[in-house]
């Protein structure tokens, strides 16, 4: 027995699998069988696991520890009985021998193998046929005849090199499959029945015997290369079935050959015949008298509506149209008089009326001229009363009229503008948006005029269309208009639709709103105007009685009216904001009282299914609530951000930012640095109400989030006092940020809580841990940053921040800082320690200077040797454990020979698994590029925004939606200048070595130079 399948066998029988120990099997009854095929069938009848999982992991299997001879082996499985039979092998081969250049490996030792156990050449090579069909051209260059047989590919060439009998026998085998007859791809067979014709009699006789499929596509094929089969084509197509005979005859007739007219007549007639597009359009230009006739009863018998979708497209419509004055006037009354039990016939048939009525639209408007406008109209008009007949549900009439309106639409909207003027006040919002699409594309600023003149004092319907036309419009021009609207409407739909209008017209749906809130009973005569209308949002997780009671600020309870105000109005604004109905309401709620109601709301809507449309509970709970509501909102956040909830966690950041006080905007600041690459859509919405907020404090972004680092109320020793009727406690931040517990009147100290505290003051501890910890983390990533960064700070505020700051000042002695002069050079370094001195690296005191310097952390690049090693030993020495690596981070020197460089090659040519990659351009703060064709991702980079440089890596064989097993690959590195390389969809801009946007090493500083080269060296996991 051969070697190699002996190895093959022996590695499916050893393996603790038990499909690869049938397939083993099988193969040893195929080798020893005197009937190979029968044998080959056989075992398969007895399967019972599902084929087709058994593909994937045959395939995921072999995919990572492949050979040759195992490939074969699954290959001898199927020879004889045919891949159609098989979707485990067929499914293989398709991913495996798919591949670029394992056929011209492979073929020669599957033949070998083949004929090792019996097998002929006839069944080998057909089998190769069929498992290469998607993969091989045979000469065929986007449906160009190939001009000779010149094959490239070495299995093309071993089917040339047949000689004319086992090829004549190799193109003629069929296989009888589940759903169809298999056998040689059909541009083998055409490269072959034009240029080598002899070997073509075999398969013409199986075709006009009925064995082989003779499909219209090889037909097509064919014959644009040669005539010398158009007789058996003929002969061939007369005994298919009606649709497909038509196909054939028709193609011949289109491509100059002569086909009796009659013959083809009486195919298109023809009582099975279902190609009408064909048919319809052959007997309009060869038998005109009989085109409107057969097309009319063709409808009228229902046969135009079966099946899935309209059988006749737009442009037959357009050939009746054309003859309006002829017959197609009557056509078009004939499509809307199906007899109503046509109609009714259920969900399918109307849904196909409503197709078919949509086509003959199109060729109707296209056909305006010869069927005048005053005709057209009338006919949509009554297509539209017309189906509004039979019994379709709203949805499915409402889904077919707006297809006609799409239909005139697209092609007559100026003619039909008051039909579209007039829809816009519609029930239905779909026929409003229809009209919507119609007025606005026109760009003519007087149709606007005059619609909102219509309009604005019109019915409610017709004024919420034009909130709707104004919405889509986005035009700045229109806020005043709208914020009038606003003031004097009543009715609430209108109100909500007007609030939308604003929003995307660059005005804040609160400015709807008067300036002045207006007193208490003001408001509350207001609410009573609405109270009646409004309701409850469907929620099923809240119950409004069960809510802890709102105060009003002069201690009133909010009544139940009030309250269901209050929720419903904000349950229909989309933006996390108050809802411009609610902001007096609000004004004159108890914040001390609304608290609780604001937790209880937050606490249902995470302990439910976390509907979107229930994100009100996020925004009541930032408008009313405390921090209390930020721990769990972050303890949900990572989690929506890796389910794909992504919209989630931005509404929560959103909810966070609404909160009052420095602690909020300090989450915020944290989640936008944690989320810097991993989700970014929710970082940059972090980064978004964050720098809003420090706009509007006249600040940078770095300023604030120096100020918002919360100190929890422990004073500037780190200390807390803790009171409750009848005692107290205090509790001491620790230098690593833990709390430990004393009382000063009894000198009594406690490494944990005591039992004895109270639960109202254990529970605000727990929040107040969770809150240290989650500012820990945030801060050890913004100050590592800040290093990268190089953050310079002025002595004052360095001294406020890291030697008052309870918390900061821990981080300031774990840190070795620099004294920087005015022009930027590093003056001397030292560390605060514990106690609040300063020292040098040898423990000698320093004092910082007040004027004409700033203070910042010491990059390790910025020391020379000795004192570096001397910072390192007194850390050593004095027990100190940066929060992250300062004066260890890997440095990477630029060789000052090579400056004139631009190419990083430490990652040219690498390899890396895609979830590594993944995960450690994350972990680097690496950010994805544009995302390109079949959802590619063409690089990533990483900004460095205190240098202004970029560093962008070029990537190939990476996805959205990657398998984190699979690999890719990485081209060299390039610094460039921030904001020059344009990302997006489908742009195509990264940089090459000859790219004038591209920096030479000397043009970059030495830190980024250093920052990036290691970055990379990680990245690509290399440890020179």
């Amino acid at each position: 027995m051969n070697t190699d399948l002996q190895a093959a066998l022996d590695k499916l029988k050893d393996s603790q699998n038990a499909a690869f120990q049938d397939i083993h099997a099988v193969i040893e009854a195929y080798r020893e069988s005197a009937d190979p095929a029968d044998a080959v069938l056989k075992p398969f009848n007895g399967y019972s696991f599902d084929l087709n999982s058994l593909e994937r992991e045959v395939a995921r299997y072999f995919t990572t520890d492949r050979d040759a001879s195992a490939i074969a082996s699954l290959i001898l499985l199927n020879l004889g009985k045919g891949a159609e039979e098989h979707p485990l092998v067929e499914g293989f081969m398709g991913r495996v021998l798919g591949e670029e250049g394992v056929f011209q490996n492979d073929h020669n030792q599957v033949l070998t193998l083949a004929r090792a156990v019996g097998v002929d050449e006839v069944t080998a090579a057909s089998g190769l046929a069929l498992w290469s069909k998607q993969d091989l051209d045979y000469g065929w260059i986007e449906d160009s005849v190939p001009e000779g047989i010149d094959f490239s590919h070495p299995l093309e060439r071993y089917f040339q090199e047949l000689d004319d009998q086992v090829l004549g026998e190799v193109l003629a085998v069929s296989r009888k499959g589940k759903y169809n007859i298999a056998g040689a791809p059909d541009k083998m067979i055409a490269t072959f029945a034009i240029h080598r014709p002899e070997v073509l009699g075999p398969w013409i006789s199986r075709v006009l015997e009925g064995k082989h499929t003779g499909s219209p596509g090889v037909w097509m094929l064919i014959t644009r290369g040669t005539e010398r089969w158009d007789k058996e084509m003929l002969e061939a197509a007369l005994k298919l079935p009606p649709t497909e005979c038509l196909t054939l005859i028709l193609h011949l007739s289109r491509n100059g050959r002569v086909v009796d007219p009659e013959m083809i007549r009486a195919v298109a007639i023809e009582k099975d015949q279902t190609k009408f597009d064909d048919a319809l359009k052959f007997l309009a230009a060869e038998f005109p008298d009989e085109f409107i006739p057969h097309f009319k009863e063709l409808h009228l018998k229902g046969r135009l509506i079966q099946g899935y979708g309209s059988q006749v497209h737009d442009g037959v419509f357009q050939l009746v149209a054309e003859r309006w004055s002829n017959g197609g006037a009557e056509l078009f009354d004939a499509l809307l008089e199906l007899p109503p039990e046509r109609l009714s016939g259920g969900y399918r048939n109307y849904v196909n009326v409503g197709k078919l009525l949509e086509k003959a639209t199109i060729g109707l408007v296209a056909s305006l001229q010869s069927v005048g406008f005053n005709p057209a109209r009338d006919w949509v008009l009554r297509a539209q009363e017309y189906l509004g007949k039979g019994k379709a549900t709203p949805i499915e009439r409402s889904d077919a009229r707006v297809a006609v309106w799409q239909a005139v639409a697209e092609l007559a909207k100026q003619p039909f503008v008051d039909d579209f003027r007039a829809l816009l006040g519609s029930k239905s919002k779909s026929l409003r948006a229809v009209a919507i699409d119609a007025i606005s594309s026109q760009d003519d600023p007087k149709l606007i005029s005059e619609v909102i003149e219509q309009y604005r004092g019109g019915k409610v319907d017709e004024r919420i269309g034009l909130c709707e036309l104004l919405e889509s419009l986005a035009d700045v021009e229109h806020a005043e208009l709208l914020k009038e609207m606003l003031v004097n409407e009543d009715s609430d739909k209108v109100r909500d639709a007007i609030q939308n209008a604003l929003l995307e017209c660059g005005g804040s749906s609160t400015e709807a709103t008067s300036a002045e809130p207006g007193n208490m009973d003001e408001v509350l005569t207001e609410i009573r105007k609405h109270a009646k209308k409004t309701k409850l949002p469907k929620s099923t997780w809240l119950d409004a009685g069960a809510l802890p009671a709102l105060k009003y600020t002069d201690g009133r309870v909010l009544s139940e009216e009030v309250v269901t105000f209050l929720i419903a109005k904000q349950s229909k604004h989309k933006v996390i904001e108050a809802a411009p109905d609610v902001v007096s309401l609000l004004v004159h709620i108890d914040r001390a009282s609304s608290k609780d109601f604001a937790l209880k709301l937050v606490e249902g809507f995470l302990d439910s299914e976390q509907a979107a449309a229930d994100r009100w509970a996020l925004t009541l709970g930032g408008l009313l609530g405390d921090q209390r509501i930020i721990p769990p909102l972050l303890s949900r956040i990572q989690g929506w951000c890796e389910n794909s909830r992504h919209k989630l966690a931005e509404y929560a950041a959103q909810a966070i930012s609404l909160l009052p006080g420095d602690e909020p905007l300090m989450v915020l600041d944290t989640l936008a640095t944690r989320y810097r690459s991993k989700f970014k859509n929710v970082g940059k919405a972090c980064a978004a109400a964050f720098e809003a907020a420090a706009v509007a404090r006249g600040i940078t972004p770095d300023e604030l989030g120096d100020m918002v680092v919360p100190s929890f109320e422990f004073d500037e020793e780190g200390v807390r006092r803790f009171e409750w009727d009848g005692g107290g406690i205090s509790a001491e931040l620790s230098p690593d940020f833990k709390l430990q517990w004393f009382d000063e009147e009894s000198e009594k100290s406690w490494k944990s809580m005591p039992k004895t505290v109270p639960d109202d003051v254990k529970a605000e501890v727990k929040v107040l841990n969770k809150m240290i910890r989650e500012t820990v983390k945030g801060q050890t990533a913004r100050l590592e940053l800040m290093l990268v960064r190089q953050r310079r700070w002025p002595v004052a505020r360095w001294l406020e921040l890291f030697e008052e700051h309870p918390l900061l000042k821990s981080f300031a002695s774990r840190l070795v800082w620099s004294i920087y002069s005015e022009s930027g050079s590093l003056f001397r370094t030292f560390r605060r320690y514990p106690n609040g001195l300063l020292a040098n690296a040898a423990g000698e005191l320093e004092e910082i200077p007040e004027t004409d310097v700033s203070i910042g952390m010491v990059h390790p690049l910025e020391l020379n040797g000795e004192l570096l090693q001397d910072w390192r030993d007194h850390l050593s020495r004095m027990k100190v454990k940066p929060p992250f690596p300062q004066l260890d981070r890997p440095l990477e020197l630029l060789d000052p020979l090579h400056g004139n460089r631009k190419e990083i090659t430490v990652s040219r040519d690498k390899e890396v698994g895609a979830g590594t990659f993944r995960s450690r351009t994350d972990k680097l703060g690496w950010v994805r590029g544009s995302v390109i064709d079949a959802g590619g991702i063409s690089s990533v980079y990483k900004s460095f925004p205190g240098a202004g440089i970029e560093v962008v890596l070029p990537t190939s064989n990476f996805w959205i939606g990657i398998d984190p097993m699979d690999t890719v690959e990485l081209s060299s590195a390039y610094f460039v200048k921030e904001g020059t390389v344009g990302r997006g969809s489908y742009e195509y801009d990264e940089p090459g070595p000859d790219d004038p946007r591209v920096l030479r090493f000397d043009q970059v500083p030495a830190i980024v130079y250093s920052e990036t080269v290691a970055d990379l060296k990680v990245i690509v996991g290399s440890t020179d």
